[in-house]
C-alpha cells in the first residue's frame, strides 16, 4: 500500500523536553498494581474497533500517558472506513440471539429479513454454516470457505455458528478495506449452533437483523520518541481490536506503558509504537513501518508485544465459564537466536515463555513476522491464545496484577540489559 508520510498527524514534539520522569515513578512502573489499573482503564474506555470513539478514546489517553513520561507523542493518522453497528442478532421462535458482522458488512433492511433457516445454499434461505475452532482469527487468513461459498451461493444471508471452546462467540479478523459481503453475514455463538441445527432441518423461519452505517473516519497510531544517542530500541503493541479486548490487547499495552514509563529513566534511545487497524492485518503496522519506522540498520532491538501475553486460561466447568490459576502453556516467546539463552533465565517458571523459540529458524506468528520480513533484527515477540479471545466476555477478570508483573519484569530484563 502506498502510504503518504504527510498523512502523519504531529502532535506534542518538544513537549518531552520539560517533562520530569522520577526515579520512583519509574521504579514503580512495573508493579503488578499499577499494570492491572492500565488493563481496567483500557477496558472501560470501551469497544476499540479502528476508528471508532474506543479507539479514539485511547489514542489520547496514551498520548497524555507518554507526554507525562517525558515522551515527544506522534500521531500517525489513516482514513478508514468505520461500521457504526446498530443492531445484529437473529430471531428464532420467539427467543433474540445476539450475533456480530463479519467484515465488511453488508446491511439487511430495517426490521430484518426472515427466511427460513437451511444448512445447504439455496436461493430464499438464510444459510446456518459451523466453523471449526481458530477459523479465520488469524492475521492474514483468508475468510473461511465455507462462508465465502455461502455468500456467493444465492441464499439471502449467512449465520456462521462460530466454535468457540467456551461457547462464545468468536469474532473474525478480516482484510483491509475488504469490498462488502454480497449478502449479510453474522457471527453467533458456539453454544447456539444446536438450535440453529436443529431449527434448520425442520425448516423453520428467522429474523436476521445487522443494522448500521458505514462512514470514513481517522485512525491514528501513537507514537512516542525519547531521542538519545545510538541505535533505536523499538517496542510496539497494537491498541486496537474488536472489543473491549482487556486480555487480548489491554495486558499488553499495559506491559507497553510500564516499560515505556521505566525506559523513560534510562539513557536508550527509545521509539515506541501503539498501532491502530491490528483487526484488519496488523494495518497501522505496515503503515507505520512504510513511512515512520526506523530503519532495520538504525535498530539495535525491536520488540513486539502481541495479544493475550498475560491472561490467565479459563474453563467451561457445569456451563459456566471459570478462571484456572494459571495461564496457558502454549504461550510464545520467539525471539533472536542471541537472545535465547536470556530468555530463557528471564522467564524460567513462566509457562510457555520458560522455552523461548529461535525467531531465525521459524516464521513467527502475528505481527512481528512483518518485522522479521523487513529486516529487523534482533527482535522478540510475545504472544498467546486464549479461550476468551475475540469474545465480548474478554474483560479485566482475565487477568490481574500478578499475572501481568511477572511478564514485565522478564521483558524488561530482555530489553534492559
Amino acid at each position: 500500500m502506498a502510504i503518504d508520510r504527510r498523512d502523519a498527524v504531529l502532535a506534542g514534539l518538544g513537549a518531552w523536553a520539560g517533562a520530569a520522569v522520577s526515579a520512583q515513578a519509574a521504579a514503580d512502573a512495573l508493579i503488578g498494581a499499577a499494570l492491572y489499573a492500565d488493563v481496567k482503564t483500557y477496558s472501560d474506555l470501551g469497544e476499540h474497533r479502528t476508528g471508532t470513539a474506543g479507539d479514539v478514546a485511547t489514542t489520547a489517553w496514551l498520548e497524555k500517558a507518554l507526554k507525562a513520561a517525558g515522551y515527544a507523542v506522534e500521531r500517525q493518522g489513516f482514513d478508514y472506513p468505520v461500521f457504526e453497528l446498530a443492531r445484529a442478532g437473529l430471531k428464532l421462535g420467539g427467543r433474540e440471539i445476539a450475533g456480530f458482522p463479519y467484515w465488511t458488512p453488508t446491511t439487511t433492511p430495517t426490521g430484518g429479513l426472515t427466511a427460513p433457516l437451511s444448512l445447504t445454499p439455496a436461493p430464499g434461505k438464510i444459510l446456518a454454516v459451523s466453523l471449526p475452532p481458530g477459523s479465520g482469527g488469524g492475521l492474514n487468513a483468508p475468510p473461511p470457505k465455507r462462508i465465502s461459498d455461502g455468500a456467493a451461493s444465492g441464499a439471502l444471508a449467512v449465520v456462521a455458528i462460530t466454535e468457540n471452546p467456551l461457547g462464545e462467540v468468536s469474532v473474525l479478523n478480516r482484510t483491509p478495506k475488504a469490498a462488502p459481503w454480497p449478502v449479510p453475514v453474522i457471527l453467533v455463538a458456539g453454544r447456539e449452533g444446536a438450535a440453529l441445527k436443529a431449527a434448520a432441518e425442520a425448516g423453520q423461519a428467522a429474523t436476521l437483523r445487522l443494522e448500521g452505517k458505514t462512514v470514513t473516519r481517522r485512525a491514528e497510531n501513537v507514537i512516542g520518541r525519547r531521542p538519545r544517542p545510538g541505535k533505536h530500541l523499538v517496542v510496539s503493541t497494537p491498541k486496537s481490536g474488536w472489543l473491549h479486548c482487556a486480555g487480548e490487547r489491554g495486558s499488553g499495552v499495559a506491559i507497553w506503558l510500564g516499560l515505556a514509563r521505566r525506559l523513560a529513566a534510562t539513557d536508550q534511545n527509545v521509539t515506541l509504537i501503539a498501532t491502530s487497524g491490528h483487526e484488519f492485518d496488523g494495518y497501522g503496522g505496515h503503515v507505520f513501518t512504510e513511512t515512520l519506522a526506523p530503519k532495520p540498520v538504525d535498530t539495535k532491538l525491536w520488540l513486539h508485544i502481541g495479544a493475550n501475553v498475560a491472561a490467565y486460561d479459563f474453563d467451561l466447568q457445569d456451563e459456566k465459564i471459570v478462571r484456572q490459576p494459571g495461564a496457558r502453556s502454549d504461550r510464545l516467546l520467539a525471539c533472536s537466536d542471541a537472545l535465547m539463552a536470556s530468555a530463557a533465565k528471564a522467564f524460567a517458571g513462566q509457562p510457555g515463555y520458560e522455552k523461548p523459540f529461535d525467531i531465525d529458524e521459524r516464521k513467527p506468528p502475528g505481527e512481528v513476522a512483518l518485522f522479521q520480513s523487513l529486516g529487523y533484527a534482533p527482535l522478540i515477540g510475545v504472544v498467546a491464545g486464549h479461550p476468551l479471545h475475540h469474545t465480548p466476555r474478554d474483560l479485566p477478570d482475565v487477568t490481574d496484577g500478578a499475572m501481568l508483573e511477572p511478564v514485565a519484569r522478564g521483558l524488561w530484563s530482555l530489553i534492559s540489559a
